[in-house]
């Protein structure tokens, strides 16, 4: 089967294995500078937002009114157990997520709960990478782009666009909240990178603590999505600076 972009999505049907990982990664151990990130992540199914077509397998369009939102599904089932860590605002893509706090202490980067919430990770057991938000050093969270699976804590399927559905679409100054600890925090975003999920880049440059501002660090899947394996073949990065 041929690639296909995010602009121009198809949707397959039926009997595929809910095995759809967004924000999950293997820590590397090996490699120069002691360490890089390769991430490991597929999606099952590509799913819409405003204007962006849609079709299934056999090319029938799929109407808006057949994919789940993360509006309707937190309407319908709250939010997850466990994501009070802090909260998560871009005002210009619609976003307004809870955030769990993943505390990362071996090869895999947990994922979130489902669509509706972002994951903070931890990464204090390895030198020199992440940060708390407002610390000074370099937070860093992750979110499904889209989900076509069962949703444990709701109990129910979803199928369409997540958290991080429109993140691509940030651009340098898009204002980025995290309310944490009692605090407001805002930041600009700087830049927006689009990353080969199969280059051997070394990841650990962008989850460095070692940074001038105190920053946060986004990221899901992006690019164009493969269905024969399941998975997308770049990486949306978003660095954004505390103002």
């Amino acid at each position: 089967m041929q690639n296909v972009s995010r602009r121009t999505q198809l949707i397959i049907w039926g009997g595929i294995a809910a095995v759809a990982l967004v924000a999950v990664l293997l820590i590397a151990t090996a490699g120069s500078g002691g360490g890089g990130f390769s991430f490991l992540g597929t999606s099952n199914e590509p799913t819409v937002t405003p204007g962006r077509q849609i079709v299934d397998a056999d090319g029938t369009e799929v109407p808006v009114e057949q994919q789940d939102s993360v509006a309707d599904f937190t309407a319908a089932y709250g939010e997850p157990a466990g994501t009070d860590f802090a909260r998560l605002r871009i005002p210009a893509i619609g976003v307004d997520a809870p955030v769990g706090n993943w505390f990362v202490d071996g090869p895999v980067m947990q994922e979130p709960y489902g669509p509706v919430d972002v994951a903070f990770y931890d990464l204090s057991n390895f030198s020199g990478l992440g940060g708390y938000p407002g610390a000074g050093q370099n937070a860093v969270f992750g979110g499904h782009v889209d989900l076509n699976r069962d949703v444990a804590y709701a109990g129910d399927h979803y199928r369409g666009p997540a958290v991080f559905w429109a993140l691509d679409q940030l651009t340098p100054g898009t204002i980025i909240e995290v309310e944490y600890n009692g605090q407001l925090l805002e930041y600009s975003v700087m830049w927006v990178e689009h990353l080969e999920a199969s280059d051997a880049t070394n990841w650990r440059q962008y989850w460095s603590s070692d940074v001038p501002v105190d920053s946060i660090t986004l990221f899901t899947c992006g690019g164009e999505f493969d269905f024969e394996s399941l998975s997308y073949s770049h990486r949306t990065v978003v660095r954004a600076e505390r103002i």
